[in-house]
């Protein structure tokens, strides 16, 4: 990757909500709404669940800041896919194709890394969506998605490119 997609990756897609400021009533104002509700990481997604908030989807690796960890259990259908760090891989991109019109609450298992799987959930959810994300050190990404992101979640894609 080149360092202008890593420069432009590094910065939040969406709004940022410094972590002291990370509250259930935050969480719900930012998302009020949203036809679905994505969470991208496993740190995210079990503090979504402390909230008593069961994203729709949720895309975990069952690793924190390349630490190994349990992946958050929660009652919901299973999808698994391999995704190669530093990637998007057409396989991930398939299943996520899938949760993301599937009913009911979906956990995507990722073998390999799942950071980078953001941006094929921007370019696939509903408009209005709610995609949350962590940003390292600094708190909670929250991303509505619309043409605009759709549109920069793409061109990121086809920059760094699919990969089989």
């Amino acid at each position: 990757m080149t360092p202008d997609i890593l420069a432009e990756l590094k910065k939040p897609f969406g709004t940022l909500i410094p972590d002291a400021q990370v509250t259930k009533e935050r969480v719900l104002g930012e998302i009020k709404g949203a036809p679905k509700m994505v969470a991208v990481g496993d740190a995210t997604t079990e503090r979504l669940i402390s909230f008593g908030m069961t994203p729709d989807v949720s895309v975990v690796d069952g690793q924190e800041r390349r630490g190994r960890r349990s992946p958050p259990s929660f009652q919901a259908k299973e999808l698994k896919c391999r995704n190669p760090a530093g990637t998007i891989s057409k396989a991930a991109v398939q299943v996520l194709k899938k949760a993301l019109s599937a009913k009911g609450p979906v956990r995507v298992l990722v073998d390999g890394e799942e950071d980078l799987l953001a941006l094929p959930v921007f370019a696939m959810a509903p408009d209005g969506s709610a995609v949350l994300y962590g940003q390292p050190l600094e708190g909670l990404v929250v991303v509505r998605v619309d043409a605009e992101k759709r549109k920069k979640a793409k061109d990121l894609m086809d920059r760094i490119g699919l990969q089989d």
